[in-house]
């Protein structure tokens, strides 16, 4: 594609995170959303009236064949996300995916060969990695600040939505629980979030990939007095609270922890995703989506790093607050743009997005490991999971 031709983008399925990638297009020079798709045709209007869209589909295909498009943006359920993108690279369009980018390994794989042999740039939306919080983590880490990463510790705690009329029940769908659909089993919120937690488990230390994982199965004996607001997460009684896992290299290795009052019933004063990464010579503290409460001397932080000798750094990113929880990290806002931005110039440039196809489908086979450690209670190397090992 020339540098003199505009990314021309039709948005297929306007839930959630659409209106995040659409501030992404937006506010970037050289892209322009001309077209959206969605079964709900209400929906399609209303959302293609409010942001001045000329052109409305409730088909898919009809959108691939009719607009004039040369880029898809796909924020489907997760069972569409694969097929939609083989079909997308098969019309020789550019393709911006929504994680997890498939349900099983063979099915993402596929979508990936044939975005490959139509030379179409395919970028997996895995904001974590793009998030500014994030990205001056890895920085620091790659100026050798705290010498060799050795360990990455994540926690997770309350997510708090914005105190916005209905914007976390519209947030969820029957599909999320639907053990197909989801991809997820019996463990449909971890699949969807642990995708997030291996590509910063990687991206934080230097790209070391995840070897091998143990993850705990759960029971959870839920306060029913709890609200959660719709979330249907909450009619599970069975959970993955813990997730340790080795890298290649095996001095390295790492734990996520999920301590979230109204899914597990366990509390953590940490808000959202907050990253510890250890180094030989010093450490960083990190908030990501949703994070708050990070403390030093009494005041909120966003990363914290300290070394050996030396007084803590403390580093704030005022880009505005999140647009859809309570928290200053603008994981919504400033993060999906950043993702989207990168695509749009590795479209106008010809260039590899950092985070491509194949990175998504490793995510999800590195995630399918933990939910097999799970359930059969044992250490599972990511390469045991095959093109056809499937969570449901």
């Amino acid at each position: 594609m020339g540098m003199d031709k505009k990314v021309k983008v039709g948005i297929v399925g306007l839930g959630l995170v659409s209106t995040s990638h659409l501030k992404g297009y937006n506010s970037h020079p050289d892209a322009e959303v001309v077209a959206v798709c969605d079964t709900n045709k209400k929906r399609a209007e209303g959302f293609a009236q409010k942001n001045d869209i000329p052109h409305v589909y409730t088909s898919y295909e009809e959108m691939l064949t009719s607009a004039n498009i040369n880029t898809i943006d796909i924020a489907t359920p997760t069972f569409l996300h694969s097929p939609m993108t083989k079909q997308a690279a098969q019309a020789g369009k550019h393709v911006h995916c929504e994680k997890p980018f498939c349900r099983y390994t063979g099915e993402g794989l596929k979508a990936v060969e044939t975005a490959e042999k139509n030379k179409v740039i395919l970028m997996v939306g895995e904001t974590y990695v793009f998030t500014s919080s994030y990205i001056r983590a890895r920085e620091l880490i790659e100026k050798g600040e705290i010498g060799r990463p050795l360990q990455i510790r994540q926690r997770l705690g309350n997510w708090n939505w914005l105190p916005k009329e209905g914007v976390s029940v519209s947030a969820w769908s029957n599909w999320r629980i639907d053990p197909a659909k989801s991809g997820g089993g019996e463990f449909p919120w971890l699949f969807d979030h642990a995708v997030h937690l291996f590509s910063t488990a990687e991206y934080l230390m230097l790209g070391e990939r995840v070897a091998e994982v143990y993850a705990i199965k759960s029971s959870i004996h839920r306060d029913k007095k709890i609200d959660i607001r719709g979330n249907p997460y909450g009619v599970t009684n069975i959970d993955i609270p813990i997730i340790t896992w080795k890298y290649c290299d095996d001095a390295c290795q790492g734990v996520w922890m999920k301590a979230e009052k109204g899914l597990n019933e366990k509390y953590d004063h940490i808000h959202g995703n907050c990253t510890t990464i250890i180094g030989d010579k010093g450490m960083i503290e990190v908030l990501g989506e949703a994070g708050g409460n990070l403390l030093w001397q009494g005041q909120q932080q966003h990363l914290i790093l300290y070394r050996k000798g030396k007084e803590p750094v403390c580093i704030r990113f005022d880009e505005g607050r999140d647009d859809m929880w309570q928290s200053e990290i603008s994981y919504y806002g400033q993060g999906h743009i950043n993702q989207v931005h990168h695509f749009v110039d590795c479209i106008l440039h010809n260039k590899q997005p950092r985070y491509d196809g194949r990175e998504g489908v490793h995510a999800v086979r590195c995630t399918l490991a933990a939910i097999c450690s799970a359930m059969e209670s044992r250490p599972v190397k990511v390469d045991e999971i095959d093109r056809n090992y499937k969570a449901y």
